[in-house]
């Protein structure tokens, strides 16, 4: 990796040259470096934010194959997706999880038991049976499953995949991988204008080490809902449009289920809902809001409609109210609006999060449009296949994704067994290694414990994050590289003075 000024100045330095430069740095962005890295492109992957600051930190956390875009139809892509999910699911063990989803079939379903019966066997086949298979109940059997269910409901189950940790964790294992392979990766680094020529493209960046010029051959645009402005920068117009539809989600400071699955609701708009696992909390969630602007925030609305919705759908002994809520998240979901950009698409609830790809040969520019994160390992694979259109010759990239060898797990939970307190050792362990794999070896010690409780995540493994993983500040530390932010509430961090003290010793004050 190419080394870093270490005091930013007004000085223009000119660096290196690049086969290809990615902007953005959330999923797509990600994984095109990650992809293209081991593809052996030399590969330089800019953002102006953090790592997965944006979108990418705002998902339901979920791995999926679309159920609902089964009620409008669209066989191809959740057929596509499921096998995303299957794929994601056999290479990813430890950071993403088969989970069931218990739906509930009240009055605001768009169908009643049969139909969401035949419903979640046909998703089950179209994904080739790769989850367990699902399940009908009667409202006895489903009240008997989940006792905060309403009584007289009847439910069915089916199964796809969650993120234990959180998305922008999972999008920080790709960057790591680009890294390894030899990628420079820079967050906090702004692309402020690019000139292009016969012999490639000038870049300016300006970044948290100064102003610096660098050459690439060719740029990827992956800057999720700001994909049209980087275009208009770089003199590369899209064909497809972007829509953006506001999604936000409340953590509360208490469980829901008891069990290991994710409650699955309609809202009062017939639009799905969910109660969703959230370290040792739940989260609620989502809505879809039209918006214009990319950047939101929750609003006194989103946070009563949330409320609202949940009451209604669960029987509760003590209603949720305002005061439960710990940490709460808001993004907008870039849909794809082919052949327009003005995104005046009367039925734009029904758009999917496809991806669409379109490359300019002339300018030597790839841009990204659209997708989600289940779908981020095709969408790798054809960024190197775009690539190659434009004149290059990446190289087989092999396997370039995966967690690696799961050889040693069972070593490493019993040497964190001999050396954590027994009602911590398990979520220790487990969390480690879902984040570090056989990293964790190199940081176990004998003081191993919680210096949060209930998240299982230790004082040396943050100080192995913040010395590894470009952590600039205590956002990028506790709200991306680990869930904390998402299941604490800013008030129970504070008053972690042992947290306090050594993310003062750390320099993140």
């Amino acid at each position: 990796m190419i080394e870093q000024n270490q005091t930013k100045s007004d000085k223009i330095v000119q660096t290196d040259t690049f086969d290809v430069a990615i902007i953005g740095a959330g999923i797509n962005g990600a994984v095109a470096a990650a992809a293209l890295s081991a593809a052996g492109q030399k590969v330089l992957l800019v953002d102006k934010g953090d790592f997965a600051s944006f979108t990418s930190q705002e998902s339901s956390n979920l791995v999926w194959g679309g159920i609902k875009y089964l009620q409008s139809y669209e066989f191809w892509l959740v057929f596509k997706l499921c096998l995303a999910r299957n794929k994601l699911m056999k290479h990813y063990p430890n950071q993403i999880r088969e989970i069931g989803f218990l739906a509930s079939i009240g009055p605001t379903a768009p169908f009643g038991r049969l139909l969401g019966t035949f419903g979640t066997l046909f998703y089950w086949f179209i994904g080739l049976l790769g989850t367990k298979p699902p399940a009908s109940y009667s409202a006895s059997q489903a009240k008997a499953l989940e006792p905060n269910l309403i009584s007289g409901r009847k439910a069915v189950k089916y199964y796809d995949a969650e993120l234990p940790d959180n998305d922008s964790r999972f999008v920080f294992d790709f960057i790591r991988l680009a890294m390894h392979n030899g990628a420079d990766v820079r967050n906090y680094t702004e692309l402020v204008d690019a000139q292009h020529s016969e012999a490639g493209w000038t870049l300016s960046l300006d970044g948290k080490d100064g102003k610096q010029e660098v050459k690439a051959k060719v740029i990827v645009n992956a800057a999720g809902p700001f994909a049209k402005d980087v275009s208009e920068l770089i003199g590369s117009e899209t064909k497809a449009g972007l829509v953006f539809s506001k999604g936000i989600h409340l953590i509360l400071n208490r469980k829901l289920t008891d069990s290991y699955q994710v409650l699955a609701f309609w809202d009062e708009e017939g639009r799905l809902f969910y109660v969703l696992p959230m370290g040792d909390r739940s989260m609620i969630g989502t809505t879809d809001t039209r918006v214009d602007d990319p950047k939101t925030e929750v609003n006194d609305e989103d946070r009563e409609f949330v409320l609202r919705q949940i009451n209604a759908q669960l029987e509760l002994e003590v209603p949720i109210t305002l005061d439960q809520v710990v940490s709460e998240r808001s993004g907008v979901r870039p849909l794809v609006v082919e052949g327009s950009d003005d995104g005046k698409a009367a039925d734009w609830h029904q758009l999917s999060r496809k991806h669409v790809i379109e490359t300019n040969p002339e300018k030597k520019t790839v841009t990204i449009l659209g997708g989600k994160l289940t779908d981020c390992l095709n969408v790798g694979e054809e960024i190197i296949a775009e690539v190659k259109k434009l004149g290059h010759n990446p190289k087989d990239p092999g396997l370039w994704f995966g967690e690696g060898s799961q050889v040693r797990k069972a070593e490493f939970y019993g040497v964190v067994a001999s050396l954590a307190p027994q009602d911590q050792a398990e979520r220790i362990a487990e969390g480690i290694w879902r984040r570090h794999g056989e990293v964790g070896f190199d940081f176990l010690s004998d003081d191993l414990e919680e210096i949060i409780p209930g998240l299982g995540i230790t004082e040396n493994e943050i100080r192995h994050i913040v010395r590894h993983e470009l952590v600039t500040s205590r956002e990028d530390l506790l709200r991306r590289r680990l869930p904390v932010k998402m299941a604490r509430s800013d008030k129970e961090i504070s008053e972690n003075k042992k947290l306090d003290q050594l993310l003062v010793e750390l320099g993140l004050n």
